[in-house]
């Protein structure tokens, strides 16, 4: 007892070293925000059975750090949101304060419990919501409005958003709101393409471009926004779109905004039988010159999201592997991984390490703001009775031989989880 009483003393003092006082999850940030669609199970994404339960919805789950056991950290709303995009669902600013949530694909009819194909088949969505996040421990809807038809992408530059739909003459939406989040601009703006549909879109850290990936030409373009005393007045096509791989979708710039990185998924969720690739694109800005692929470094099976360091020398992806298969399958909920890569001063890329990862279907991943740790979305587990998702952490070891270190810790959140934004 008198041990004890020691321990315990020496604790209140501050001399135990840290690594006894050690919280299972490590994560450098304000907060942190997670969608989660409850309305198809990830196999949905190969046999298009949904398993879902009607009275299960779909959630936004906003945390807080540092978390505390037995602390109010984070809590869970409805607010609807699809997982039939590609991973550009949910936008924050780097402030925090609001998260302005897409509603892709709205839930079906409670009947229906199978499509043949979930991706096309959905019942379109058109809704933007924005969730007051001023505290991240108890987030509150604010309002929700129309944005346009299936919307498939939404980015943040400052208090302006870009949203992409698949809506004719609406290809491109561009709201500037005021620090409520209401929008006080809107603009709709001809994507001037013929036949294709915006599928992932991402702002030029200078706010002046804004780099786009095609769907059915499997093109990656840009545009230059025209800027009057400021303010957005139109955009214009900088060069061509050009061919990016066999299947390119997300992307985002290096910090200094010199490269673009894309993902070429080889194919649709789950279902690609080849190791993707993370492609970096070098853009004329100008249009001086063509727009071109610098290299091409293989990754993991079916990526589906990556992240970049704030240094901009690492990268890591996560990989949805054979995870998605419907659980009668062989090696069903497996497959899973991350895989970690060095970037050079140039954008070239060297893969260092594939990591595996035990829950189905990794399909968002976030560096917290010193790139000391990251935070990856689970959609599921192979778990029968309480399914949930959640977010799993990993230790970030820096240096010129970087590895990744799997924390002891997961916060659990409502199944499907798809997305996360981090508040630095």
């Amino acid at each position: 007892m008198k041990k004890i009483a020691m321990l315990a003393g020496l604790v209140a003092m501050g001399a135990v070293p840290a690594a006894a006082q050690t919280s299972p999850i490590t994560f450098n940030a304000r907060g942190m925000v997670a969608v989660s669609d409850a309305d198809m199970a990830a196999s949905a994404f190969i046999d298009g059975k949904l398993l879902r339960e009607n009275a299960v919805k779909d959630k936004l789950t906003s945390i807080k750090f540092p978390l505390q056991r037995g602390g109010k950290t984070f809590e869970s709303i409805i607010v609807s949101n699809s997982a039939l995009t590609y991973s550009k669902s949910i936008a924050v600013p780097k402030t925090g304060g609001l998260a302005y949530v897409l509603d892709a694909r709205v839930s079906p009819a409670d009947d229906v419990a199978e499509y043949k194909d979930a991706m096309k088949e959905f019942p379109e969505g058109q809704k933007l919501t924005v969730v007051d996040i001023v505290n991240p421990a108890a987030p509150k809807t604010k309002f929700a409005f129309a944005v346009g038809k299936n919307p498939t992408a939404i980015d943040i530059n400052k208090n302006e958003l870009m949203v992409a739909t698949s809506e004719a003459g609406k290809e491109l939406v561009f709201l500037e709101v005021n620090d409520d989040g209401k929008p006080t601009r809107l603009a709709h703006l001809p994507a001037q393409l013929d036949s294709t549909r915006i599928i992932d879109l991402s702002f030029h850290p200078n706010g002046n471009y804004l780099a786009v990936t095609l769907d059915q030409t499997k093109e990656v373009g840009l545009y230059r926004i025209v800027r009057d005393a400021g303010k957005l007045k139109n955009i214009e096509m900088v060069g061509k779109p050009f061919k990016a791989g066999d299947n390119p979708a997300t992307g985002k710039f290096s910090a200094d905004g010199k490269y673009y990185f894309v993902l070429d998924t080889k194919g649709a969720v789950g279902k690609a039988t080849g190791e993707g690739e993370l492609m970096v694109i070098q853009f004329s800005l100008d249009g001086s010159a063509e727009h071109k692929v610098v290299s091409k470094t293989p990754v993991g099976l079916n990526p589906g999201a990556f992240a970049v360091n704030p240094e901009g020398t690492m990268i890591v992806t996560a990989n949805v592997g054979k995870s998605a298969q419907p659980w009668t399958e062989a090696n069903a909920g497996g497959g899973s991984s991350l895989t970690l890569l060095k970037v050079g001063a140039d954008g070239a890329m060297t893969k260092v390490a594939d990591y595996p990862v035990e829950g189905i279907m990794p399909q968002s991943i976030a560096f917290d703001k010193d790139g000391s740790n990251l935070a990856v979305a689970i959609y599921e587990y192979l778990d029968f009775g309480n399914r949930t998702g959640g977010i799993e952490f990993w230790s970030v070891n820096k240096g010129d031989s970087p590895t990744l270190t799997k924390q002891p810790g997961k916060i659990s959140v409502e199944r499907g989880c798809h997305t996360i934004r981090v508040i630095p």
